[in-house]
């Protein structure tokens, strides 16, 4: 990946809304559901999440639990992101305490993460999750400007990510129906 330059002051280096993310019970239903009734696939069940470093609300936790289960895939240029949310307290938990369902949040690339993440926040935004896992780094920002009234996944588009990316969109292009769930 190519090194960027910040943008101008004041602009943001967001580049562009690439991913839907839906909260479910559990993988295998909705991978199912998203295949038949709307010929998705095939979807790449990620490993279990590790998050070396974790905040909730600003708070560091030491629970790293917030997730359950991941599965993605394409429509063209979209990603499908089905997550089962894990126990812990996380902006997961929050949206179905709230009683909502379904999708949770729009995710957005940033070539800066660092800069993107000030300028969200320095437009209302509030971060109510982040982290950092193997393959990038993320902040789940709602009130945000990108997107007002819903949550933004701002996401740090490193190598690993986007060859990781690249790799599930390749699979989605020529897909025969044939193994509708993979593993990575």
């Amino acid at each position: 990946m190519s090194e960027t330059k910040p943008p101008p002051e004041g602009r943001s280096a967001i580049d562009g809304m690439f991913q839907l993310g839906y909260l479910v019970d559990a993988l295998e239903p909705a991978m199912a559901q998203w295949t038949r009734s709307f010929g998705v696939g095939p979807f790449f069940v990620l490993p279990p999440r590790v998050f070396p470093e974790l905040r909730v609300d600003g708070q560091p936790t030491d629970r790293r639990d917030i997730i359950a289960g991941v599965a993605l895939s394409y429509v063209g240029d979209t990603q499908i992101e089905l997550i089962v949310p894990g126990e812990a307290p996380s902006t997961y938990s929050r949206f179905l305490e709230a009683g909502r369902s379904g999708l949770h949040h729009l995710g957005v690339a940033s070539s800066d993460f660092d800069a993107d993440r000030r300028l969200l926040l320095a437009q209302g935004g509030i971060v109510e999750t982040e982290g950092r896992s193997a393959l990038t780094r993320f902040a789940y920002i709602r009130g945000s400007v990108v997107h007002p009234g819903s949550i933004v996944e701002l996401v740090e588009m490193g190598p690993r990510i986007v060859e990781t990316f690249a790799l599930i969109k390749a699979a989605t292009r020529h897909w025969d129906r044939r193994d509708p769930i993979r593993f990575l």
